[in-house]
């Protein structure tokens, strides 16, 4: 009989995440399912959950942030549970690169049918990502969104405060290495992405898959206020990959390194500060989602 530890954030999505939890743990036991429940208190429980389950099946149930904190509990150990998604966060960036639904019927019914599916995700530090680490104006202006913002005026309010943020010509001068690159120049944003998705963006990086086995690095020139203005339209519609004298990359490794302490912004949370080592961890997580093409 399989068993499910159902681990789900009360805040998230318009605190939809209780009654989607247990809507799933109904149905689940409606077919003879073990079901153990796991609501989040405190910033790390997701994670404490996540590495103490029992079960043969871990369900993170939230945004990109709540399947952040679970798949650091999953991460270190030997042989993970299996990470099924119920999409509740206000982007779902993540699940909509997997291709999860996002109406709640159908996204109990794919972790009732979808077989496991390799996902990457990257070690940053101490730390994890599934999906996007921001550093410089992307990760300002997240800082400033707080989660009331984010349920009342959805994904719209990472545009308008990142405007705000760019107006104020913010920038660094960041050193990257990676095994066959080196770049060092003054910038205004860095993001890596592990999947062809940015923000809800799903076609932000065409090149990139959730199992491709790459950090996709983006690394944006300094902007005068007059360029800044001609980036807009790139942002808007998801192409700032297009966006004159941007740097694009891809690499298994990266490490960065700044003339003074920067809190990078991970999954959409403040996470780990400069300077940072990321790392590719390929073929370790399986999750619930129809085959990656």
């Amino acid at each position: 009989m399989l068993s499910y530890t159902i681990i789900y954030n009360p805040a998230s999505g318009h605190a939809k995440g209780p009654t989607a939890a247990e809507l799933l743990k109904a149905k689940l036991e409606d077919h003879q399912r073990l079901v153990t429940m796991k609501p989040t208190k405190n910033a790390d429980d997701a994670r404490e959950f996540a590495a103490r389950a029992h079960s043969d099946i871990v369900v993170a149930v939230g945004g990109d942030g709540t399947i952040n904190q679970v798949v650091a509990g999953l991460a270190p150990r030997q042989q993970p549970p299996i990470l099924a998604i119920l999409p509740k966060g206000t982007v779902n960036n993540l699940a909509r690169v997997l291709h999860i639904p996002l109406l709640l019927p159908l996204a109990i019914k794919n972790i009732f049918e979808a077989n496991p599916q390799p996902l990457d995700i990257a070690q940053v530090n101490d730390r994890y990502m599934v999906s996007t680490l921001t550093l410089g104006v992307l990760a300002n202006a997240a800082l400033s969104v707080t989660q009331k913002g984010k349920r009342h005026f959805g994904p719209i309010i990472y545009l308008s405060k990142g405007f705000k943020v760019l107006a104020q010509h913010q920038h660094w001068v960041l050193q990257l290495d990676s095994a066959h690159r080196q770049w060092k120049k003054d910038t205004q944003f860095l993001l890596v992405t592990m999947t062809n998705s940015v923000g809800g963006f799903t076609n932000a990086v065409p090149d990139a898959a959730p199992d491709d086995g790459h950090l996709h690095v983006f690394i944006a020139p300094k902007l005068t206020w007059w360029r800044s203005l001609l980036a807009i339209p790139y942002f808007i519609t998801g192409n700032f990959q297009k966006l004159p004298g941007m740097t694009y990359f891809k690499t298994e490794q990266l490490t960065i390194q700044a003339p003074k302490t920067l809190q990078s912004r991970i999954d959409g949370d403040p996470s780990a500060k400069t300077p940072l080592k990321i790392a590719v961890i390929a073929d370790h997580i399986q999750v619930l989602a129809p085959p990656i093409k």
